[in-house]
């Protein structure tokens, strides 16, 4: 196979990582630095400067992959909450900067979707769903490594707790773990605050986990009943606490649809990992 590199760009709610990724995976170089917030010129400038810091003249590259953590039409970015940026015409900035570059954008989610079937941890089936749970939580249909296009973001479904209708990464995500312990009278600063109290078996943060563990369940039980696919592949922040949790995932979530006629649920880990957007974004520039 001849040697192909594009540009690979993870546009997170924390960090941005833009580096140089060959036809096999491989990370030639990445530059990471935190995110700029609420103020898209700014991120822009960020972006292009990184891109320009990278030797991609050297590698012949005219693809360029973002992986964006928000609502994205059509390689436009509509919305990104966790940075509070909307209408960030990204493609068309960075392309008047680099007229040798070709920018596809799309949402991180369906970048890591399309990654993880076609070389991660679902490639040897037909059908799978991509869950990310991280500072939010984003998901994406795959079917014979095609993107299935959906009209809406699971983070953004509702979910009931306590009488009250909260969007699901409100409560299940990295952050909304931070609500959810609130709202049992637990004090944490982060999901990994709450992760180090349940590994030191305190009461509280447990019963925090069984909850949480079950509304999981109960979101990846709906996904199940509407697609019906081979395969769930889990990924983001949160998966770094996983062995405290995943064993659990699929029992739980097959109980609940147990008197259907559905495709036991499966639940893998994927691949890539904390490099999941960098090689979302690079597959979305070789697959485009």
């Amino acid at each position: 196979m001849n040697k192909e590199y594009v540009i690979s760009i993870d546009l997170g709610g924390t960090n941005v990582r833009v580096g140089i990724v060959d036809n096999d995976c491989k990370i030639i170089k990445v530059n990471r630095e935190f995110t700029i917030k609420e103020n898209k010129e700014a991120l822009a400038n960020q972006i292009c400067r990184m891109i320009g810091e990278l030797p991609y003249k050297d590698y012949n590259v005219k693809e360029v992959g973002v992986s964006a953590c928000g609502f994205v039409h059509q390689s436009f970015i509509k919305y990104m909450k966790n940075l509070n940026i909307s209408d960030f015409d990204l493609k068309n900035i960075i392309e008047s900067h680099y007229p040798d570059l070709n920018v596809t954008i799309k949402n991180d989610a369906t970048c890591t979707a399309l990654s993880e079937a076609i070389h991660g941890a679902s490639k040897d089936y037909d059908s799978s769903f991509f869950i990310t749970i991280s500072s939010g939580i984003g998901g994406a249909l795959v079917n014979q490594r095609k993107l299935v296009n959906l009209h809406f973001e699971i983070g953004h479904m509702f979910v009931e707790y306590k009488h009250n209708t909260y969007e699901v990464e409100q409560l299940l995500s990295g952050n909304g773990l931070v609500r959810l312990c609130l709202e049992n009278n637990l004090n944490v600063k982060n999901a990994g605050d709450f992760f180090t109290l349940a590994r030191e078996n305190n009461s509280l943060a447990l019963d925090v986990l069984e909850i949480w563990k079950k509304k999981v369940a109960i979101l990846i039980a709906n996904l199940q009943m509407l697609f019906d696919v081979d395969v769930f592949v889990l990924s983001g922040g949160v998966m770094k606490s996983s062995d405290l949790f995943i064993d659990d995932l699929s029992p739980l979530a097959n109980n609940m649809i147990k008197q259907f006629p559905l495709k036991p649920i499966k639940i893998v880990l994927a691949k890539f990992d904390q490099d999941a957007g960098l090689m979302g974004g690079a597959c979305v520039a070789f697959n485009d």
